[in-house]
């Protein structure tokens, strides 16, 4: 091949190497303040969950279970997170508002957390190693001794009405919260959040 041609099959390689470069470039990630709200698809997303907690935390803090059991007790009441239910159409996490009512009601002073079943078996594993532990001295020996129960527990859902047209719809959302005394099975506070998002030219189907 002359040099001619061997310069113009050289050429050639190099822009098809550039606009392959071009086109596979990776995506485009902006830090932003974690407080602020955006939707992509218009589905649940941590907006949401931040307004829920939000809302919810004045309600329970103003309930007139607080009073009464601190008036009864003299003690702050201690809460176990039950079931929350998803009965929506969407795999959201219920964690995010979860753990944020719990951080802020602890912080508050007012209401203490008891570990939730999903941490208790490994509590349990470590306290009995602690025994073994103190029985050769190694730990102090009321090890269990502090362990208490909870007074209350917290249960709700999450639910769902969804109306929808072609690409437009209307998704809303409710957030039920209760806390039901384990003495008496009476629910001694309950908790509403609402929703609402208006989403136009969407291809999803909520």
């Amino acid at each position: 091949m002359s040099r001619p041609g061997i310069r113009l099959v050289l050429l050639a390689a190099a822009i098809g190497a550039l606009g392959l470069a071009a086109g596979c470039g990776g995506p485009k990630v902006q830090n932003v303040d974690p407080a602020t709200e955006g939707y992509v698809s218009g589905r649940w997303n941590d907006s949401d969950a931040q307004a829920v907690a939000d809302e919810l935390v004045p309600q329970a803090l103003d309930g007139v279970w607080l009073e009464e059991f601190h008036m009864k007790h003299g003690d702050k009441p201690r809460v176990v997170i039950g079931q929350i239910v998803n009965e929506t159409n969407e795999h959201l996490s219920v964690d995010v508002f979860m753990n944020e009512m719990q951080r802020v009601l602890i912080n508050s002073g007012s209401v203490r957390f008891v570990a939730d079943e999903s941490v208790r078996a490994s509590l349990m594993k470590e306290v009995d190693f602690q025994r073994d532990m103190a029985k050769g001295g190694g730990v102090a020996p009321d090890v269990d001794q502090g362990v208490r129960g909870a007074d209350f527990m917290m249960m709700g859902t999450v639910s769902q009405i969804v109306d929808q047209a072609d690409r437009d719809a209307i998704v809303f959302y409710q957030v039920d919260l209760n806390l039901i005394d384990l003495r008496t099975w009476e629910k001694v506070w309950y908790g509403t959040a609402k929703r609402k998002h208006l989403v136009s030219g969407s291809n999803i189907r909520f």
